[in-house]
């Protein structure tokens, strides 16, 4: 996913993830965790149909919003939308607009980083296992013996 598609994502998901009071962030909206793709997808659909047509700019930036839900593979969502949580988590009590500082950017990398090491640990377990089993055709070899 470039980087210009991914900010979009993120603005997108903004009207979904937190739980706003004004523009200040008061938490994480409980249906954060259960998102997908298809759910924003289809919310996108229905908000377009609901628009004025004749407002252009508006139809036009909906229209953009769902080819680039349409694209992009459903792993690519969650990754932006975990990502969005953590920084929801970092932003409750600021402001929407505000963004984030020195401390919640560091905040915000030791989460990824984290987060990108057990990823990496889980796979290289999997390989692992991978590695030990014996292949089906040895099995096979084996019990006719």
């Amino acid at each position: 996913m470039k980087e210009q598609e991914e900010n979009q994502l993120l603005i997108i998901l903004s009207d979904f993830i937190p739980l706003m009071d004004g523009d200040i962030i008061q938490g994480i909206s409980p249906e954060a965790k259960d998102l997908t793709r298809q759910i924003v997808l289809e919310q996108l659909r229905a908000d377009k149909e609901a628009f004025d047509k004749e407002d252009v700019s508006l139809v036009s930036w909906q229209e953009e919003n769902i080819q680039l839900l349409e694209a992009i593979s459903d792993e690519d969502f969650q990754a932006v939308v975990d990502e969005k949580i953590m920084m929801i988590e970092l932003q409750i009590g600021h402001s929407i607009f505000q963004p984030l500082n020195e401390n919640q950017l560091d905040l915000l990398a030791e989460k990824l980083n984290l987060k990108q090491e057990s990823a990496l640990e889980k796979e290289s377990h999997v390989e692992e296992k991978v590695k030990r089993k014996p292949p089906l055709v040895k099995k096979m070899l084996r019990q006719l013996r």
